[in-house]
């Protein structure tokens, strides 16, 4: 199973089909669907060992509250079994409860915003524990900037042509620690199409703290096919 999910991590599904507002223009179709059954299946090469895989995810007929914030349930599946992943949808902003990296504990992952344009972008911070830390309790705030890179462009992936696509860049640091040296390296892209959400996912993020790596990610996802209910 694919654990890292950008985008930022990893990832949105389709949505409902456009219609018009008040003044008859065509309205943009969400970016999420809950329709139960619906699937999509995505290739997920891991760029570091050139290691392929492939995993689906299914809309589940399950709901949740994390936080205070109703989540829906997503299935996952590859060839190491099943895990349940959570998004939201309030208004015009898209979530996911999930890990940033290997190792890290899940956060809430602003990973979209339909109405933002290009040039112009949101941001959050984080806090989560250090994984393999040698001081006990240590804990690193993330930052990540999220920018609208392009909107309205389209995109070839597997063969097929997704228009009006949203293309985000995720930028990430870490706050300074006392006596601890941290380093961050991200190029994070996700690419977004109304009615299939997340078709594809370079995700590159490598931190180290006092020279020593806890985070080592380069991957590429790609949607393979879906089936829309």
């Amino acid at each position: 199973m694919k654990k890292i999910i950008i985008s930022a991590l990893f990832i949105a599904s389709m949505a409902t089909s456009c219609k018009k507002d008040d003044a008859g223009t065509p309205a943009i179709s969400k970016f999420i669907t809950t329709t139960p059954g619906t699937s999509w299946t995505y290739q997920s090469t891991d760029n570091s060992t050139s290691t392929i895989s492939t995993y689906t995810r299914t809309s589940s007929s399950r709901d949740t509250t994390i936080s205070n914030k109703v989540y829906h349930i997503f299935n996952n599946t590859d060839a190491n079994g099943t895990t349940d992943a959570y998004y939201n949808n309030t208004g015009n902003d898209y979530y996911q409860f999930s890990t940033l990296a290997a190792g890290l504990d899940p956060i809430d992952l602003h990973y979209l915003n339909d109405a933002a344009v290009a040039g112009t972008g949101w941001n959050q911070s984080v806090s989560v524990p250090v994984p393999n830390s040698p001081i006990p309790g240590l804990m690193l705030t993330i930052r990540i900037n999220y920018s609208v890179i392009e909107k309205g462009t389209s995109l070839v992936v597997n063969g097929k042509t997704y228009n009006n696509v949203v293309k985000v860049k995720s930028d990430i640091t870490i706050d300074p620690i006392t006596f601890v040296t941290i380093s961050t390296t991200s190029n994070i892209y996700n690419y977004y199409a109304p009615k299939y959400g997340l078709i594809k996912s370079d995700f590159n993020l490598v931190a180290s703290l006092n020279g020593s790596q806890v985070i080592n990610t380069n991957t590429t996802d790609i949607l393979m096919s879906s089936s829309i209910q």
